[in-house]
């Protein structure tokens, strides 16, 4: 009734939504749309720095994409087609400015001449190039374009091929454009090879109590107003979604009618000896499996019990087993040899397994273990704390295993003693406390006939499930209605934060791409119709919008919280910190005095000081005269105070080329193969900077 009175509240939408679908099946969709004052193309599949990119550009450019080359699967077509579009729109003004072409000459050069281009080379030569399959491509280039209904295709390529072009002649002429100089590899040097020595006293924030300093609100929003900008909470743009499942699965009448069906084939299966002929005769062939099960095996099977008792010819069944229902027939039963052992086994290693003292060291321990499982001690507790075996270790040191399966001194072990010993076996691994857990000769081996298929879903279940799921949008259409009705209902709502325009999965939903699409067209507090996912409905409600650039205070209360509190503990401690004895500041720190030995700006890392680089601190330390005792420093990880006690001199002179070329290799990766290095972070810097959004998902 709930949702047939939201159908009449809404009424006229209803009625406008039923006459635009009616329009719409009698008259073009490009007509309809155009009435609305739009065409197909002016929908945007994205915006690249405020222009749109229309769907009909972007679809037609992945129909021709996916008719021209053999993707896995149509988002491989889809992502690099969009990544083909961003480079045109950021690096297009670019191309043209530096006079970048493609000639005739070029053209047939890289794709079967001498000079074949990377993305040539991978993408239709799979990266070996040869003059036989040169040849090839040259003919099918040659009879494409002379076929009148190959051209289209030809002139699809050279569109490919030309925009890839433009690419690796840009990344080139970046990377030939880059190189470090003398002045760049002198610093280098310097930064490897100058060290300080210096004692120091620090203070760790962490080691200051929350409760010694006082943030008021008023000091938290005065911090982000003063740090707000700071690059450390720059935030991406992203949406902050929450949704429930309502799960389409069968109806208890469902499986009743499932397993009424095969009820019917119990009595003439176990008749007929002409069992490929009868599974044909129901069209079952495509739905069954001959299994032998043995021994372990037999008793993971629910129904174990039932296939034991039964007779060759027996049908069991029908049987539920998880979302299926199956008939086993039994064809077989038989005793098979198998010889099978399992134990359990601490290992104990040394360096020298053939030295006969510390073989003798090991059988001693060994011996200590034994006397403790004796005294009433756990052989899995034994095993966590002593085996050197990190392959048995999560399973309490035990093996099962057939003959020939494991080094010879420990199977022989466990195959040739009693289930219950407890000794030792020597291996080129270690030496081997091990326990016969038990030992079988012999298994039952049923062989079976299984017809398995999934309960169907019936139109009623499926029209009940989707009535539900309507029924809860229709009628929870904010944010704090979508959370009560969940509760009440016993829906689990899902949180995915900071979802990236773009990304298929979100939290706990691989395939979400519809719901991220959604999302980045709604505004806060929408909430959604209904997604058909992976067998369930999905709901989502939009909670919040974040833009990419400053963050709102909300956003980041709690890190500027933190942020605040940091600066209030070094306000505090840098006055306590005052002085000119390192010894007397220790003490008002309640702190000790420390040394850093061989420190340098490379790395200005202070062993035992934090995971933070301390760069102010270590600088202090190279800039202040020998023996001098610096100020408070807020660093990264505490308060510091500083007294430098050694600087090594450093001789720096020369072109420093072994600093230059490491800068070349390292920095701009001038070596590597077109697509590395320097091209790539320029190309990251370039799109992070672009306003940029993709739409595309969920369309």
């Amino acid at each position: 009734m709930g949702m047939i009175e939201s159908i009449r509240n809404r009424q006229t939408l209803l009625l406008t939504l039923i006459g635009l679908g009616m329009f719409s099946f009698l008259v073009p969709y490009d007509a309809v749309i155009a009435l609305f004052g739009n065409n197909p193309g002016s929908q945007a599949a994205g915006t690249i720095n405020g222009d749109d990119i229309s769907f009909l550009e972007y679809r037609t450019r992945v129909q021709e994409r996916n008719n021209l080359f053999n993707y896995t699967d149509d988002k491989a077509a889809q992502n690099e087609v969009w990544g083909d579009i961003v480079v045109e729109r950021l690096y297009g003004d670019n191309f043209d400015a530096l006079g970048l072409e493609l000639t005739k000459e070029e053209f047939d050069d890289i794709r079967y001449g001498d000079y074949i281009s990377p993305w040539v080379s991978r993408t239709f030569y799979g990266g070996q190039v040869t003059e036989e399959q040169k040849q090839n491509w040259k003919q099918t280039f040659s009879t494409m374009y002379s076929d009148p209904a190959g051209k289209a295709n030809y002139a699809g390529y050279a569109r490919v091929i030309q925009h890839k072009r433009m690419r690796e002649k840009f990344d080139g002429l970046v990377r030939s454009g880059l190189a470090a100089n003398t002045l760049e590899g002198k610093r280098d040097f310097l930064l490897n090879q100058q060290k300080v020595d210096f004692r120091y006293v620090q203070k760790r924030y962490s080691a200051i109590p929350d409760s010694e300093v006082e943030v008021s609100n008023a000091e938290v929003k005065a911090f982000y107003r003063a740090h707000k900008e700071d690059a450390q909470y720059a935030q991406r743009a992203g949406r902050d979604i929450e949704y429930i499942r309502i799960p389409l699965t069968a109806s208890a009448d469902d499986r009743n009618e499932a397993e009424a069906e095969l009820a019917k084939l119990v009595a003439p299966w176990s008749e007929t000896t002409d069992d490929e002929s009868f599974l044909d005769d129901y069209r079952l062939v495509g739905e069954t499996s001959r299994l032998e099960i043995i021994g372990p095996a037999l008793d993971k099977e629910s129904q174990a019990i039932k296939l034991e008792a039964a007779s060759v010819g027996d049908v069991v069944g029908p049987y539920f087993e998880g979302t299926s229902i199956r008939l086993d027939k039994v064809i077989s039963k038989d005793a098979v040899a198998d010889s099978t052992v399992k134990c359990r086994h601490i290992l104990l290693k040394t360096e020298d397994i053939n030295d006969p003292e510390q073989v003798a060291a090991l059988k001693a321990r060994a011996d200590s273990l034994k006397r403790r499982l004796r005294a009433g001690d756990a052989f899995a507790d034994l095993v966590d704390k002593h085996s050197e075996d990190p392959g048995s270790k999560a399973t309490g040191g035990e093996y099962e295993f057939r003959r020939g399966r494991m080094v010879k001194p420990f199977e022989d072990f466990c195959f040739d003693n009693r289930v219950g010993t407890i000794g030792t076996a020597q291996t080129n691994y270690g030496l081997h406390l091990i326990e016969v857990l038990d030992q079988q000769w012999t298994s039952d081996a049923i062989t079976i006939q299984r017809v398995e298929r999934n309960v169907d879903i019936s139109n009623a279940t499926a029209q009940g499930a989707e009535e539900t799921a309507m029924n809860f949008a229709i009628e929870n259409g904010d944010t704090e209605s979508f959370r009560i009705a969940a509760d009440t209902m016993g829906y689990a709502i899902v949180q995915a934060s900071d979802v990236q325009s773009g990304t298929a999965a979100i939290t706990g939903l691989a395939n979400g791409a519809e719901v991220v699409g959604w999302a980045y067209g709604a505004e806060v507090g929408d909430v959604s119709n209904p997604f058909s996912i992976d067998g369930n409905y999905i709901i989502a409600c939009l909670v919040n919008i974040k833009e990419k650039g400053v963050p709102p205070f909300e956003n980041v209360e709690a890190a500027m919280r933190a942020g605040a509190l940091k600066e209030k503990k070094a306000e505090m401690y840098m006055e306590l910190m005052a002085g000119s004895s390192l010894d007397d500041i220790a003490a008002a720190a309640g702190s000790t005095v420390n040394s850093a030995n061989g420190v340098g700006l490379k790395t200005p890392t202070i062993t035992g000081a934090g995971s933070a680089p301390e760069p102010e601190v270590v600088g202090s330390a190279f800039a202040l005269e020998l023996n001098a005792v610096s100020a408070p420093i807020q660093g990264n990880n505490g308060i510091f105070v500083v007294s430098p006690v050694t600087r090594n001199e450093v001789e720096a002179s020369g072109e420093f080329a072994t600093e230059v070329q490491s800068l070349n290799d390292r920095t701009y990766f001038r070596n590597l193969p077109i697509g590395s290095g320097a091209p790539v972070r320029l190309s990251n810097a370039i799109t992070e900077k672009a306003d940029i959004e993709d739409l595309r998902q969920g369309s």
